[in-house]
């Protein structure tokens, strides 16, 4: 095994971490624009109105998984395998995207019509959101370049306007629309800032370049991964709708409450994400013993992460709770400190998922994220009328231990890397070794 020194001096992976150090400092500004000022929207709202709010939110999301069609991993694949079809690529998956938010809008406005009252001019709003996939591709380019840089100074610079906008919206007291209309003039500012970044940088997207052929072969390709893509939001955003069904809007902004403290922390696997691929597609032109190398450092990477995130959240859920967002919210702290643990097995599944899609197991990722899917809403139906938010926490943890993890057990092909990420799982027993190699 190559020593921790030998591979850190890797010109790949040196530039794999100043682009991954790119990305944390954008998230770090997210965490201090974004979540700090969402704590004292949080505080402004109260549960009630905080609950509705991300209610609309989560419909929307749900919706936005339809419209991302799951090609975005694809099209970074092939813009790197092939660049010389770059243009064509990003152009194609564009149009796709496009043509798929027309009719979602169109279904969500419809739903919004039907929607219990204070909540319909919310979903109203944010159905304008469901353009903005279409216009990021050109950051999938940006991605694949590990130039996150531009990405960066774009996002920070909206984060900063949404930012002053909400704390105008709470000294004004504006009504909750307000906060919404700021969530659509977010996304509008972000896809175009990234749109233009993205030229400047030199990445050939023109729209005129889509073909029918290259559409129809991301289409064949990617439409496993857009099932599993929606599979995965259902199972984020699902708790949410059904908490509101079930329970009230007032559960659901004690649940959504808890989960933006820990869910503010899945930008890291993604992140780890788009600053490995290149190495691990490198490793695997090597040979498969030098590309499972690569793979189970990767997955001890990101478990090692996950645990390092996990607990201290776990044990100081209450003082973070309290802190952030006053004893209104106290219930939330247990929902923290169990819901946080659901973190290890998102990191392991986003890593995991490069594998899937570097050898083609789409099919399986389908499969095993639609499975999640499912055991997350059957056991919402089984927890939260008896334990509301704290039910709807422990389905999810259990829910996505067998999608990310345990289903990995059951196909032939994909059993080795179950046994990777069983070591990475491992990884407080084994960084004793990890640490004398160093």
């Amino acid at each position: 095994m190559q020593h921790a020194a030998e591979v850190m001096a890797s010109p790949g992976l040196q530039r794999a971490a100043a682009n991954l150090g790119w990305l944390f400092a954008e998230r770090a500004v997210r965490l201090v624009l974004g979540v700090g000022v969402g704590f004292l929207v949080a505080r402004h709202l109260g549960p009630e109105q905080l609950g509705g709010l991300n209610y609309a939110i989560a419909l929307t999301t749900l919706a936005g998984a339809v419209v991302s069609l799951g090609v975005e991993s694809i099209v970074k694949r092939d813009v790197l395998r092939e660049p010389a079809r770059t243009a064509e690529i990003l152009a194609s998956g564009a149009c796709l995207r496009l043509l798929a938010a027309l009719p979602t809008i169109g279904a969500l406005l419809g739903f919004a019509a039907l929607a219990p009252g204070a909540e319909a001019p919310l979903l109203a709003l944010l159905a304008a959101t469901l353009l903005q996939p279409a216009l990021l591709l050109p950051e999938v380019w940006l991605q694949s370049q590990l130039l996150a840089r531009p990405a960066t100074v774009i996002q920070t610079a909206v984060l900063g306007v949404g930012a002053a906008l909400r704390l105008w919206l709470i000294a004004t007291a504006a009504p909750l629309a307000g906060f919404a209309a700021v969530l659509v003039l977010e996304a509008g500012l972000a896809a175009a800032g990234l749109h233009w970044a993205a030229r400047r940088a030199g990445c050939p997207f023109r729209w005129s370049a889509a073909t029918r052929s290259e559409m129809g072969r991301l289409l064949r390709e990617s439409w496993p991964l857009l099932f599993a893509s929606l599979a995965v939001v259902l199972y984020m955003k699902i708790d949410e709708v059904m908490l509101r069904h079930l329970v009230g809007p007032a559960a659901v902004g004690l649940y959504s409450a808890a989960t933006r403290l820990t869910e503010i922390w899945y930008f890291i696997p993604t992140a780890l994400a788009s600053s490995t691929l290149p190495a691990l597609l490198r490793a695997r032109e090597r040979g498969s013993e030098a590309y499972h190398l690569r793979f189970q450092q990767y997955f001890d990477l990101s478990a090692a992460a996950a645990y390092a995130l996990a607990v201290p959240v776990a044990l100081a859920a209450p003082w973070i709770v309290r802190l952030a967002y006053g004893p209104e919210y106290s219930a939330s702290a247990g929902i923290v400190a169990l819901h946080v643990w659901a973190s290890v097995f998102v990191f392991l599944g986003v890593a995991r998922g490069q594998w899937l899609v570097n050898e083609s197991h789409q099919r399986f990722y389908l499969v095993a994220t639609s499975g999640g899917a499912l055991l997350n809403i059957g056991l919402n139906l089984l927890l939260i009328p008896r334990w509301g938010g704290l039910g709807a926490a422990l389905a999810t943890v259990i829910s996505y231990a067998a999608a990310a993890w345990l289903s990995s057990f059951l196909h032939r092909s994909v059993r080795p890397i179950a046994l990777l990420q069983t070591r990475a799982l491992l990884i407080p027993f084994r960084a004793w070794g990890y640490l004398r190699r160093s």
